[in-house]
């Protein structure tokens, strides 16, 4: 039909238009169909969630499980989960291994109890180290053992040779610093006191001085003064009786003891190498010279009686740094050792160790190792700015509602504190260039103290970090109603534990004093009212030994009974009746919301399995009829016009359409639509036979819509039978109950008849 072509193009344009605004309002009335699925949305169910409404983004991953929710919305929400979950492991979990890969705690702890051992606990300084004497000979003992020298042999030396700054084959780095922190006298306290130690003696009673403890906001004694001796000290000939700021000797500007915090300065002495004299009761010490004598001056001996007899150490030490530091080549770390020994104004010295093992080198590119660990900080910290910059946007957002949610609290001190981290990790790489880069000079010793202490801190900031970063893995526990029963009992119970917290430790406070004026005096673990605070904490959780209660033994073991019966018997049973509380209105929660049939987002990806099946399986049949519609454009293969068997026959080949058209063959197909008799398809038949096959696509849309419908209807309702079921069998588990109570007393008053009966026969 050639003059019909004209005709046919404008008729074709309309139908493709009429095809359109008929999608376009199927797609609007699926839109709006609860779980109804549209053949479309199906092609994009894994789009990006950005393309959602800012709105509609939360920080939790929940499902409205009120009302239903379509296809696209459970796998977007999917999607957002599972990519925020994967990102948030990678970067738990590059942090995670970095920390592995850095830190063999086997090997250091090994390492550094050699010389704990050697230097302390092995001898018994631990506990024995308590007088000023007991103090001179740790001096000795101690100092003849770091500076000793061992077996360490070299490619050229004979098996018996020594060589000099090795202990047990670690390289001691640096010299010894033995470093003094005094304070000046002051007055005495009351004119009774300056009475008592004058003992009537009006002149002497005006020179008495006391010397108090030490206090950190208290002046220091710059200037070495020798009670009862008006001499000038000469310093060049005794230099460890001139001070030193801290900046001077490289120092920390403060460091933490049992009593007491210490300044980085003082009166200080390096010794390079000791050597035993012959009757092996005395040390010989080399002392390096000091500050600008270091390249002036030959290096001072002097025995460690003689700087015991120049009165280095009297009432006016507070306490005395004995710092060294070794290296073991082997696992290419070191041991920064300092022992404080504190001077305590009653006359008592108590020692307070640190042993230190780092590894300033870790973050090398040497070795394949090396670059993996290199690759998982900077993963790391990478991933931190990412996280800063998300949330710092949340923040600019929405400041207030920021700031009320319990995770984005999480998240942002987890943000500020893994950015300190890696400031922190930046400085220690620096601090540790500036102290090793010059290999021609032995590193100072308190460059070395203060390195150890930055990079510890570093490992203890460290842990305090992982364990928030793995708390904040609950937070993607809110996919599900059961993993999320923890932290939902404790959000539940969050305000009432702060309460009985706060009561707690008011209890705590009060019971402290008590326990530091009754016991203190006579017992470690309530000398201060902070650590009899610890203490009570334990004793609250059956932690504690009756015989330290006993220091007073009527008000002591008095005062244990009160402490347990209000922490044990009283608040923790009621901090355990409001968890339990709380735990039964979440479990009551859960029935509810199962009964209901509200959906979880693991609920609605558990029914998107047999859903996807079901989907695939009609998508087959849907694509295959898509492609009919195609080629039945291109149908009228010699372009007459006219459509025959054997195009329809060749077509019905290409497409394999005869079992989706209900057809034995095409001239079953050609007298179906072959209206006029004609033996040909002309272009108003063919447009017949493609309503048709539209008609079928419909027909599998629908299907595919109402399979989805039926299968998640399924589940809803097996979810809320299950819940039934569950309510049912308890309902009826109490009536059992109730019938077994109600025949017991049936037949105690059966009992109590016949007995009573009895009782009237024979009276």
């Amino acid at each position: 039909m050639p003059g019909g072509g004209g005709a046919m193009m404008a008729k074709k344009k309309a139908q493709r238009k009429a095809q359109e605004a008929e999608a376009a309002a199927n797609g609007h009335a699926v839109g709006n169909m609860a779980r109804k699925v549209a053949p479309a949305e199906d092609e994009t169910m894994l789009e990006d969630l950005s393309r959602a409404p800012k709105a509609e983004r939360s920080d939790s991953f929940k499902l409205d499980g009120s009302k239903p929710q379509s296809m696209l919305h459970v796998k977007r929400e999917f999607k957002r989960f599972l990519s925020e979950f994967a990102l948030y492991t990678v970067w738990l979990m590059s942090f995670a291994f970095t920390i592995l890969l850095t830190r063999d705690n086997t090997m250091t702890f090994q390492f550094a109890d050699l010389f704990r051992k050697n230097i302390i606990t092995g001898n018994g300084w631990d506990t024995d180290l308590t007088t000023v004497d007991q103090f001179w000979d740790f001096l000795l003992e101690a100092t003849g053992a770091v500076l000793a020298n061992d077996i360490f042999t070299r490619s050229f030396d004979d098996f018996f040779a020594a060589e000099p700054s090795f202990l047990y084959g670690n390289k001691r780095v640096g010299s010894l610093r033995i470093r003094q922190v005094r304070v000046p006298p002051s007055k005495c306290s009351t004119f009774y006191t300056s009475q008592l130690l004058a003992e009537g003696d009006e002149q002497a009673r005006k020179s008495i001085q006391c010397y108090p403890e030490f206090d950190t906001g208290a002046k220091l004694e710059k200037t070495f003064k020798k009670e009862g001796d008006f001499q000038i000290i000469d310093t060049v000939a005794q230099p460890w009786f001139k001070y030193w700021e801290a900046t001077e000797l490289n120092e920390m500007p403060i460091f933490s003891a049992t009593f007491a915090s210490y300044p980085g300065s003082g009166f200080y002495i390096d010794v390079n190498e000791a050597w035993w004299t012959d009757d092996g009761k005395d040390l010989l010490l080399e002392i390096v010279p000091m500050g600008d004598d270091l390249v002036k001056e030959p290096m001072k001996n002097i025995t460690l009686s003689q700087l015991r007899d120049s009165n280095w150490v009297d009432l006016k030490t507070r306490a005395i740094f004995f710092d060294f530091s070794f290296y073991n080549p082997n696992m290419n770390i070191f041991l920064v050792v300092r022992i404080v020994v504190e001077f305590l104004p009653s006359g008592i010295v108590s020692s307070y160790s640190t042993f230190r093992t780092v590894d300033p080198f870790r973050y090398g590119t040497a070795s394949s190792s090396e670059l993996i660990i290199v690759a998982l900080f900077a993963t790391f910290a990478i991933l931190s700015m990412y996280y800063a910059s998300k949330e710092f946007k949340s923040i600019y957002r929405n400041y207030s509602k920021y700031f009320t949610s319990f995770w984005s609290l999480v998240t942002f001190t987890i943000v500020i504190c893994t950015l300190s981290l890696c400031g922190l990790t930046g400085y220690t790489i620096y601090v540790t260039r500036n102290v090793f880069d010059n290999l021609s000079a032995t590193p100072d010793q308190g460059a070395l103290q203060s390195l150890g202490f930055l990079l510890d801190q570093e490992k203890n900031f460290s842990g305090i970090i992982i364990v928030i970063m793995v708390i904040r893995v609950y937070k993607f526990c809110s996919v599900s109603r059961s993993l999320s029963t923890l932290t939902r009992t404790l959000g539940k119970s969050a305000k009432f534990l702060a309460v009985l917290v706060v009561l707690f430790l008011v209890a705590s406070f009060g019971f402290a004093l008590s326990t530091t004026l009754i016991l203190g005096q006579d017992n470690y673990n309530f000398y201060s009212t902070s650590w009899a605070m610890f203490t009570l904490l334990r004793a609250g959780f059956g932690d504690f030994d009756y015989t330290e209660w006993l220091s007073h033994r009527f008000l002591g073991p008095f005062l244990l009974l009160c402490w347990l019966f209000f922490a044990n018997a009283f608040l923790l049973n009621i901090v355990v009746a409001v968890i339990c509380e709380a735990f039964v209105e979440v479990t009551e929660e859960n029935k509810e919301a199962d009964a209901a049939g509200h959906m979880t987002l693991v609920d609605a990806l558990w029914d998107l399995g047999p859903v996807r099946k079901l989907l695939q399986m009609q998508k087959k049949k849907r694509d295959k009829i898509v492609k009919l519609e195609k080629t039945l454009e291109m149908v009228d293969v010699d372009g007459d016009g006219m459509t025959d068997v054997k195009e329809l026959e060749g077509w019905l080949h290409e497409t394999d359409a005869i079992d989706l058209l209900g057809v034995k063959d095409a001239s079953e197909l050609m007298a179906k639509f072959d209206l006029d008799g004609g033996g040909n398809l002309d272009p108003a038949e063919v447009q017949k036979l493609k309503d048709y096959v539209r008609e079928k696509r419909n027909e599998v849309d629908q299907e595919m819509a109402g399979a989805v419908e039926d299968q998640m209807d399924k589940s809803r309702n097996s979810r809320r039978a299950a819940a039934t079921s569950g309510d049912t069998a308890a309902l009826n588990q109490r009536v059992m109950k109730i019938e077994q109570t109600v025949i017991g007393m049936s037949d105690q008053l059966t009992e109590l008849t016949r007995v009573m009966h009895a009782i009237s026969a024979g009276g």
